[in-house]
């Protein structure tokens, strides 16, 4: 696993020596190869030896590429990420140099201190993620609420005055964000992209190509990287209000573009891609778990019989909400499971006789 975060698969579309000119969308995404700093340029692409070229070094005493310390691990030749990406989704990161923010550290030389900003680190090795609960949440309602996670945190940490005039520990907004956190507003993708393109390693000082020591870090080829988009700004439906929050997914049989999750998506079949539509077609019931009662709604796409049944986990019927005959339309109905314990359940919903589709019910007491 650490192989895929040492020498990211990406990263290879994103070097123009390796298959840049793959992925046109990928552009303004590109490594660091010639990250400048007082010890000497760092190449960052596939293969090469990013920050062990300074394995051992004075500079790095009492940092977390000490070797005395986690520079064992995080540096490795030929595995240039390992200093990045391995820390940011393997292991978390400490709150020593580099990696701190580059507010207040001496310019090209990562290894002074800077701005503190995530410590997640704990010493267990695994893909899995690091969450800090120290870290406040960021309020929906603050105007500085960014769907960027902590690359907006950084950004804010580094060039917002509110916080890139001292280095004390400060509560950025988004410093709760994925990856030290995941919410449901995040743009994971477009997040991971960019790490993938060295922002984490501009974040704390080794910054892109352009840049030349004793000039401003915020050259073209950073902003090129901060300013990628994927082209989705915003989610195409809304959150719940309640646990578990995330909205009931699509049918699955709309077009591309989604469309409304039950009735719309049928009479997408049926007019954009010419397949025939099911007689029934049935939305995630809500809520599920559910404890006194739960909602099911469902379109009938043509006149049929109509039947929602409910049966255990062995199969053992439970007993019959609908049943009747029903014409074109969308429906709705309500079960209180009152004859049932706690559970694992099942509603089978037939259209003249013939089972058309099935759902999960998590039924809790």
């Amino acid at each position: 696993m650490e192989k895929y975060f040492t020498n990211p698969e990406l990263g290879l579309y994103m070097d123009d020596a390796q298959f840049g000119a793959a992925v046109p969308a990928f552009a303004k995404l590109r490594i660091q190869h010639a990250a400048a700093t007082v010890l000497g340029n760092v190449d960052f692409g596939n293969t090469k030896q990013g920050l062990y070229v300074i394995y051992g070094h004075p500079a790095t005493k009492g940092s977390a590429l000490d070797t005395a310390i986690f520079g064992k691990y995080l540096l490795r030749p030929n595995q240039p990420r390992s200093v990045d990406l391995l820390p940011i989704f393997y292991t978390g990161v400490p709150n020593l140099a580099p990696y701190q923010l580059a507010t207040g550290k001496t310019p090209g030389n990562p290894f002074t201190a800077g701005k503190p900003f995530i410590n997640n680190f704990l010493p267990t090795f695994g893909d899995m993620l690091r969450l800090n609960m120290a870290v406040p949440v960021t309020a929906r309602n603050n105007p500085k609420f960014s769907s960027m996670g902590i690359i907006n945190a950084a950004v804010l940490g580094l060039t917002d005055t509110t916080y890139n005039k001292n280095t004390n520990l400060q509560f950025i907004p988004n410093m709760d964000g994925f990856p030290n956190g995941r919410r449901l507003e995040d743009d994971v993708t477009r997040i991971e992209l960019q790490a993938v393109s060295g922002a984490a390693l501009a974040a704390v000082g080794l910054w892109y190509d352009d840049w030349v020591i004793g000039q401003t870090p915020l050259t073209p080829k950073l902003f090129n990287v901060l300013g990628y988009t994927t082209g989705v700004e915003a989610n195409d439906t809304t959150f719940k209000a309640n646990f578990p929050y995330v909205q009931t997914p699509w049918s699955g049989f709309g077009r591309c573009g989604g469309g409304n999750a039950i009735s719309t998506a049928t009479k997408d079949i049926q007019n954009g891609i010419g397949l025939q539509a099911p007689l029934v077609v049935v939305g995630q019931n809500y809520p599920n778990p559910v404890s006194q009662s739960t909602t099911f709604k469902y379109h009938v796409a043509a006149d049929a019989r109509i039947s929602l049944s409910i049966y255990d986990m062995n199969g053992k019927f439970i007993e019959t909400i609908v049943d009747k005959n029903q014409s074109q339309n969308d429906y709705e109905v309500n079960w209180q499971p009152k004859q049932v314990s706690s559970g694992l359940y099942f509603a089978a919903m037939r259209a003249n006789g013939q089972i058309m589709q099935t759902i999960k019910v998590t039924v809790i007491k």
